[in-house]
């Protein structure tokens, strides 16, 4: 029972706590049943002048934000974060293991704490969304109402197949090798999985530390690392990707909850009938869900097509202008660093990724100089990329 709390509290209460942070300037992530007057009302602590706690607390208009994209951004800056901590103890630390579980559980502990705190807004907004929702008289289609089964049914059954089947990979000879000797032994990489002899650093592989965080949920969930790559990843990383895809088909869709129900049911038939070979997408979704590879590939990369789209989201008044974006530059920093966690070429494939949508949408907008925001959100994967050149090639 410890172990499923400490589970919850690290896959999804504090992502949802720490993505509360970037929501607060994340326009355009409303929910799909967002009114018009949602969070333009005053507050009664702004009309009476509260101070201190309460004005911290009650004195700021509430920001409406879905709860989907919430979690999901604050799943890939959690990510982030332990990249951030976990590189340097490899690089430095043989035996580092222990200091980087310590250091990332108070870093956790403490922006869920300030998501709670200074995200209180967006909490607001969601509870008066759902409220909004409650009361609204208008139900959906019968229709309607099938496609959204249809596709949260084809979403659960990814789920069941990918918990009950076990899916072999030599891959896993090196990567879960390594969550486990980490966990097992406090040692970061020196230890040669194929042999069980001592080794130099692999710095080809030490860079990218996604095997150091499954072998820190092992520890502080006390379930085996094996258990949790093969079995408790697919069943957050699946639905995470697809609220991911939902997020997007909102934007595509302009907010219609028919045809958002009905892309993601074409994006499951894709997934669930693409393995058509061992390098397909859809094959390193399902069979390989724990791997960096296909986290790259199925949440980096497609939390970058969000972000894009919401940045440069346009309407019958144009751009956005004047509204505050930080969230967006916030979570393509965080993707950045991710992308670098998910493999250590990762970085570049979304620097070139992110090079080549914004050359397309500066010269459709007319405005080269969104290639320099563009540019410093790459920046951290590219420092990634430079250590390791430096200590691969120096």
């Amino acid at each position: 029972m410890i172990g499923l709390l400490a589970a919850f509290a690290v896959l999804i209460a504090a992502p949802f706590c720490i993505g509360l942070l970037p929501a607060l300037a994340m326009p355009g992530e409303q929910a799909a049943w967002h009114g018009e007057q949602a969070g333009e009302k005053k507050t009664a602590g702004e009309k009476k002048g509260a101070s201190g706690i309460g004005r911290l607390l009650w004195g700021r208009r509430a920001v409406s934000v879905c709860p989907a994209a919430v979690y999901a951004a604050g799943f890939v800056l959690m990510l982030a974060v332990f990249q951030l901590v976990a590189v340097p103890v490899i690089l430095f630390e043989n035996w580092g293991f222990p200091r980087i579980v310590t250091i990332y559980s108070i870093l956790l502990a403490i922006l869920s704490c300030a998501g709670l705190i200074f995200g209180f807004p967006v909490l607001r907004g969601m509870a008066e969304d759902g409220r909004a929702l409650m009361e609204r008289r208008k139900k959906p289609s019968v229709e309607t109402t099938l496609y959204w089964a249809l596709a949260v049914g084809l979403i659960l059954f990814q789920m069941y197949m990918a918990y009950t089947h076990e899916f072999f990979d030599g891959d896993d000879a090196y990567y879960v090798a390594q969550s486990v000797i980490a966990e097992q032994t406090d040692v970061l990489y020196r230890i040669l999985p194929y042999t069980g002899l001592s080794t130099a650093l692999d710095y080809r592989h030490a860079l990218a530390a996604l095997p150091i965080w499954e072998a820190y949920l092992a520890r502080v969930t006390g379930i085996h690392p094996a258990i949790i790559a093969h079995s408790v990843l697919p069943l957050v990383l699946l639905p995470l990707t697809y609220l991911v895809y939902f997020r997007i088909g909102m934007r595509l869709f302009h907010g219609e909850g028919r045809k958002t129900a009905v892309f993601l049911i074409l994006v499951s038939l894709l997934q669930i009938f693409g393995n058509t070979s061992i390098y397909t997408n859809a094959t390193f979704f399902l069979m390989r869900t724990w791997q960096g590879k296909s986290v790259l590939c199925n949440l980096v990369l497609l939390t970058a097509v969000w972000a894009l789209l919401q940045l440069w989201k346009t309407g019958t008044d144009g751009e956005q202008k004047g509204k505050k974006q930080a969230g967006w530059w916030l979570l393509m920093a965080a993707n950045s660093v991710t992308a670098a966690m998910a493999t250590t070429m990762g970085a570049f494939l979304l620097a070139l990724f992110i090079a080549v949508a914004g050359l397309v949408l500066a010269v459709r907008q007319k405005r080269p100089g969104w290639l320099f925001p563009l540019a410093a959100v790459c920046i951290p994967g590219m420092i990634y990329l430079g250590i390791y050149a430096a200590v691969a090639f120096l």
